[in-house]
């Protein structure tokens, strides 16, 4: 665990500026890259700081600290899977094939549940190909060499589930470029596959997608931007991307996700802390300005670790 994340995040930081370069769902800000390696840098140096065996605490605890440091709207949703793989696998003292498998489909409903409209082409399809494919392994031995070969058989998924995002995702077919998110995410199960059976990841520049972090010609949103006719486009110009967490009740952070839904996009909400009268949430949306989102979430309560950022960024 602590070998995979440090691994996770050299790598996101090492391909940093090309995962930005590709970024223009939900909106173009250039950050998706940013955003990956600083989420998962707080898991990291978490795992650092943690005097544990029991890989279900370390996941736990890892997990938390990348929803609290979560950055974007990338970032967020990998936090958020990582916390909900963390739940089946609170007791448990290695990783195993069965443990991979229930650990990812927990993960999968949190992502789907933490948003309000689901788009495929993203990390959500990537996320539910390695699911799937987790799901579907016949063998159920429990060793590390099973292990090591169903996360090579989940890298292909993904693998192929990123190909298919440059197809899906409207903005970017016909460019030959792919998703940021989705790619960031195969990097990530790429590293993960590398370390347990005890290699070194050699860089996306080694690997079968690494045309895919060569944009042919200019970055994404240089192609884009052209022709781009996006639900998104006049937010993206001057709007802001809002996050926060806020102490609720489930029944009002309902209401809030609705109305938040209404002033801005890219909603994301979900559940900080375990199941209780009130629960802490984590935030996230785009908004034409900040005093949008506030004025929604005021209304309910005490929004805490307040962030935001401009939905625009400098090209050059």
């Amino acid at each position: 665990m602590r070998r995979w994340l440090a691994s996770s995040a050299a790598a996101l930081h090492r391909h940093e500026e090309q995962l930005n370069s590709l970024n223009v769902f939900p909106v173009a800000d250039s950050d998706t890259g940013t955003n990956l390696a600083l989420t998962l840098d707080a898991g990291a140096t978490a795992a650092t700081l943690i005097n544990t065996s029991l890989i279900g605490e370390l996941f736990q605890i890892c997990a938390h600290h990348c929803l609290e440091e979560a950055k974007g709207n990338s970032g967020t949703l990998f936090a958020v899977m990582l916390a909900g793989m963390a739940e089946p696998l609170a007791d448990q003292q290695r990783l195993t094939v069965m443990g991979l498998a229930r650990a990812l489909e927990h993960g999968r409903v949190r992502v789907r549940s933490a948003l309000n409209d689901p788009v495929d082409g993203t990390i959500l399809s990537v996320v539910d190909a390695i699911t799937e494919a987790a799901g579907q392994w016949p063998d159920h031995e429990d060793s590390n060499r099973n292990l090591g070969e169903l996360l090579i058989h989940m890298v292909d998924a993904a693998t192929e589930e990123v190909r298919r995002s440059g197809e899906i995702l409207p903005v970017l077919r016909g460019t030959g470029q792919v998703d940021a998110g989705a790619l960031g995410c195969l990097i990530v199960i790429d590293c993960l596959a590398h370390t347990v059976r005890g290699r070194h990841y050699p860089g996306g520049e080694n690997r079968p997608y690494a045309g895919w972090l060569c944009p042919p010609s200019g970055t994404a949103w240089e192609t884009v931007e052209k022709g781009r006719d996006s639900p998104e486009s006049d937010l993206a110009e001057t709007g802001v991307e809002f996050m926060c967490s806020i102490e609720l009740d489930a029944l009002t952070a309902a209401r809030v996700r609705h109305e938040l839904a209404r002033v801005g996009d890219s909603v994301i909400m979900t559940a900080m802390t375990p199941a209780a009268e009130t629960i802490r949430w984590k935030v996230h949306v785009h908004v034409p300005e900040a005093a949008t989102a506030m004025s929604v979430l005021s209304e309910h309560g005490k929004p805490a670790g307040i962030t935001t950022e401009p939905l625009t960024a400098e090209r050059g």
